[in-house]
């Protein structure tokens, strides 16, 4: 398989994912200040009603939608430029880390959902049964309830971080093992801000300066020499100058290996 292919897919890959969060800021920060500048100011303000249009919320949403699917798409270009790396330096545990990082992910955001689902709905059957109590629907009855959520927000959060801190130790195990094959470092600097990044409160941005250096890696990959097969030619032996024997009694040349002269018949010694 070749390299400048998995090289390309990973770089394009981690530009990707480099980009599409700087977008998301964008047009959040636009959206914040279309808001703003829809407010009435002066002595006589207009009710914002009148003046407010739903065109920045809707382009909010779909930003939003269209960088989610381009950075799915980069997530795919990604494990196939791994799994196309992992056959040029014949090393399986590239590729199997990253996909198997990749279903965690999948399993761990379905995991949560569920439980976030569950949960809510147990909570709202809570809030409607100290409803539906007139006699104890006190702000002092909603107090257990506060606290469930925060119990069962943890618990969530708890959940999420196992699943998280799982797939980044994957992840750093497939760029340590790239960088072991292809001599790059900068991918173990990678895949420790990867987990670091996934472990601390604001690790976010460790993330995306994990992706650049991504990039970084992926545009410095070189042909390696272990990958490819020398084959050495087998160079022809010079024919070897035969010694020659020459009869001591008649002086004529012979074989090496004759043991008689063939002019006088005699034995050579």
């Amino acid at each position: 398989m070749s390299l400048e292919s998995g090289r390309k897919l990973g770089l394009t890959a981690s530009l990707i994912t480099v980009i599409m969060p700087i977008i998301m800021v964008i047009s959040l920060v636009f959206f914040i200040f279309s808001i703003i500048a829809a407010i009435p100011t002066g002595p006589n303000p207009v009710p914002v009603p009148t003046t407010f249009s739903p065109l920045p919320f809707f382009g909010l949403i779909i930003t939003i939608a269209l960088a989610g699917i381009i950075s799915f798409v980069g997530i795919i270009l990604f494990i196939v430029a791994m799994h196309r790396l992992a056959e040029y330096y014949n090393e399986p545990g590239i590729f199997k880390n990253t996909l198997y990082a990749f279903i965690l992910n999948i399993v761990g955001g379905f995991v949560v959902a569920a439980i976030e689902i569950v949960l809510l709905v147990a909570s709202i059957g809570s809030i409607q049964s100290i409803v539906s109590t007139p006699q104890v629907s006190t702000p002092s009855a909603f107090n257990p309830l506060f606290t469930q959520l925060i119990v069962e927000f943890i618990a969530v959060f708890a959940v999420a971080l196992v699943f998280g801190i799982v797939s980044a130790v994957l992840y750093m195990r497939a760029f340590n093992k790239l960088a072991e094959k292809s001599g790059v470092g900068t991918f173990r600097t990678v895949g420790l801000l990867y987990l670091i990044g996934t472990v601390v409160p604001i690790g976010g941005i460790l993330v995306w300066v994990a992706w650049i250096l991504a990039a970084i890696g992926f545009h410095s990959l070189k042909p390696s020499s272990t990958s490819t097969f020398a084959y050495s030619t087998p160079q022809a032996t010079a024919p070897s100058i035969a010694q020659k024997r020459y009869c001591p009694y008649c002086g004529r040349e012979n074989r090496a290996n004759a043991v008689y002269c063939g002019f006088c018949g005699k034995q050579l010694p």
